[in-house]
């Protein structure tokens, strides 16, 4: 008998615009996009349930991103909402600025991008 198994099936969430940065890697100012990717069982290429859960900040450029953990991902998804409310005018700047700063989810991103272009320096 001849079973396929495996976790080749992957599936983007995109929780839209978060931070706004200056991207390391593009050097283009945009928002970090929240993204939550799940990756699947597979039977007979067909997915069965999610078993891998994977939460990012993204550049909305190059995709250049940094993984959160469970915590780091609730603290984004309430900056995506206050981000979201901004755009719709129901938040002053202030207050978002409060919200991203609270979150502290900036210093990890800036932290993660250095860690990051240190090692590809020392690839080099």
């Amino acid at each position: 008998m001849f079973v396929l198994f495996g976790l080749d099936k992957e599936t983007r969430r995109d929780y839209g615009p978060t931070i706004p940065v200056v991207c390391p890697r593009c050097h283009n100012s945009t928002h970090l996009r929240l993204v939550e990717i799940k990756r699947w069982f597979t039977l007979f290429f067909i997915p069965l349930f999610p078993c891998q859960w994977t939460y990012r900040l993204e550049c909305a450029i190059c995709s250049r991103g940094v993984e959160l953990d469970d915590e780091q991902f609730e603290r984004a998804k309430r900056v995506c909402r206050a981000a979201r409310a901004l755009r719709q005018g129901r938040v002053s700047d202030e207050r978002f600025q409060a919200i991203v700063e609270r979150s502290r989810l900036l210093d990890y991103a800036k932290r993660a991008a250095a860690q990051e272009s240190d090692k590809e320096a020392k690839k080099s």
